[in-house]
């Protein structure tokens, strides 16, 4: 969202045999900007990024 600013960290973790575990955080300045970019729609797109993000990589495998 404009003029809200966060700090996003993305950490990949190897887990053996060819799997990654993948944790993002992300952290925001207050409790109302976090909430305003969850009630933008925020989580759902990243939901769908990370589908898409696990469906290329199916891909990449064969």
């Amino acid at each position: 969202m404009p003029g809200h600013i966060s700090v996003d960290t993305l950490t990949l973790e190897d887990l053996g045999g060819g799997r990654t575990k993948l944790i993002a955080h992300s952290l925001f300045d207050s409790k109302e900007d976090r909430d305003g970019m969850l009630q933008s729609g925020m989580e759902e797109g990243a939901a769908e990024t990370y589908d898409r993000l696990g469906e290329f990589l199916q891909t990449r495998k064969r």
